[in-house]
């Protein structure tokens, strides 16, 4: 048997019990609510890992089983890409009791690709069976009105690949999942309340507990059907199907949102894609996925309507290779028809205009003093920037960013960021987005994002994105 050992894909459940923080809550005093996620580290030998998520189940302490997550065509998750960050599948009222067997069913395929871009059309199981499931054994005590977290993890170092069968043998462990850094959720559903102009709750589409939504100073509320792009919650009407993206709190059933969109009337926006773009010639533009709600064809796809499709962040003229972006649309197995488009870290479009040498430029790196809201960063690479030099010393304004893969306090002297925003001519940037490229900061210590959980319409800055 030839097996080659490779690391791959972690899973992960948290279960948060009810503690009466979402006023909109219906569940009972006996019930928890179970918030379902999924994470993975780093693969050393695959850039991208697709598998399709169709159920996850809990065994009481009767022997009944109890349905966490369920979607019969299966939702397609690169797993690849969640690096020490967990993605939000749903979250469910179940009753308190103590769990010890988890069941999580995959679809009966696995697509790898490898760091040449080739790609392996592989299964879990060798037989015809439509479905892989994987049981795990462990233990979880859900009290009513107080937080619990299930984690389970693939156990990466004990993953391998059979090249004679073109199977993947996966194993599975119960996990400690404080070592998340964010959770990151794409989710959809129907506005439910509207608390302020910056929060809103919405119910899941799949029936869910209702979760709160607080807007982030950054955020951008974005309507299909008519193009328009607002930063509050003005533009929503309880009702609504709209689609949320953002860092979730499992403890709170709230999410700090970056986007929001409404679907009404909008039969075309079904699914959406992440990742970078490659080329674009101005009316098409080829795009390399790492992360969608189905897994595509091909490592590349191509993305039509551009031109047409509405700019929530960035506009059209700043398009151009390397970019990251995010584009909400359809997805017809070959080509992918864009209705959004998010250039990540360019200003809104509700912005006005602002004295930018680049309207979006991205440095990357080291952070050599932190005073306040104000860091001082060594340049180490860039891109979309003019007039910098790699090892220049330049200020960025966080007042206004988004943190990805952690929060303000994760900052340290030292550390590695790569910051998106606007460049101005005194070697300064507005970020909105930093990145942490290599963060221990852990998801208790430094996550509760709770001084973006009550925005003020003051806190917005039209300059921004």
């Amino acid at each position: 048997m030839n097996t080659k050992a490779f690391i791959l894909i972690p899973l992960v459940a948290a279960l948060v019990a009810c503690g009466g923080g979402n006023s909109n809550d219906t569940t009972s005093a006996s019930e928890g609510t179970v918030s379902v996620l999924i994470t993975d580290n780093l693969t050393l030998d695959y850039s991208e890992v697709w598998v399709s998520v169709q159920s996850i189940n809990a065994t009481d302490s009767n022997g009944t089983v109890v349905s966490l997550y369920q979607d019969t065509t299966g939702q397609a998750h690169n797993l690849s890409q969640l690096v020490n960050v967990g993605a939000l599948v749903d979250a469910q009222a179940i009753a308190a009791d103590t769990y010890s067997t988890f069941e999580v069913v995959l679809t009966n395929d696995v697509k790898l690709v490898d760091l040449t871009g080739t790609i392996i059309n592989a299964t879990f199981d060798p037989t015809a069976n439509p479905t892989y499931t994987i049981n795990v054994t462990g233990s979880l005590t859900v009290d009513a009105n107080q937080t619990s977290t299930l984690a389970l993890d693939f156990d990466l170092a004990q993953f391998t690949y059979d090249l004679a069968s073109n199977t993947v043998t996966p194993v599975v462990v119960q996990k400690d999942p404080a070592t998340l850094a964010q959770t990151v959720i794409t989710t959809q559903g129907s506005v439910q309340a509207i608390n302020s102009p910056t929060q809103f709750v919405v119910t899941p589409v799949t029936g869910g507990a209702d979760m709160t939504v607080n807007l982030h100073n950054t955020a951008t509320v974005t309507n299909t059907a008519t193009g328009a792009v607002a930063a509050d919650t003005t533009a929503l009407q309880v009702g609504m199907n709209i689609s949320i993206s953002g860092a979730y709190h499992a403890t709170t059933l709230v999410i700090t949102a970056s986007n929001v969109q409404i679907d009404n009337s909008v039969v075309s926006v079904r699914h959406e894609v992440e990742g970078f773009v490659l080329s674009f010639d101005g009316s098409t533009l080829i795009m390399d996925v790492k992360e969608a709600s189905f897994a595509p064809s091909t490592n590349e796809i191509s993305v039509a309507n551009v031109s047409n499709a509405v700019f929530s962040h960035g506009s059209l003229a700043l398009i151009s290779a390397g970019q990251e972006v995010e584009i909400k649309g359809h997805w017809d197995s070959s080509t992918f028809t864009a209705a959004v488009i998010e250039i990540e870290g360019a200003r809104r479009n509700t912005a006005s205009s602002s004295s930018y040498s680049d309207e979006y430029a991205e440095v990357e790196g080291l952070v050599n003093s932190i005073n306040g809201q104000t860091l001082t960063l060594t340049i180490k690479e860039f891109e979309h920037v003019s007039g910098v030099s790699v090892n220049d010393l330049i200020t960025i304004d966080s007042t206004n960013s988004w943190f990805k893969y952690g929060d303000a306090a994760c900052l340290a002297v030292g550390q590695s960021i790569e910051v998106k925003g606007g460049f101005t001519d005194n070697n300064s940037m507005e970020a909105s987005v930093i990145e942490f490229e290599h963060s221990n900061c852990s998801a208790n210590s430094h996550n509760d994002y709770s001084s973006e959980q009550e925005l003020d319409d003051d806190e917005y800055d039209d300059d921004l994105s």
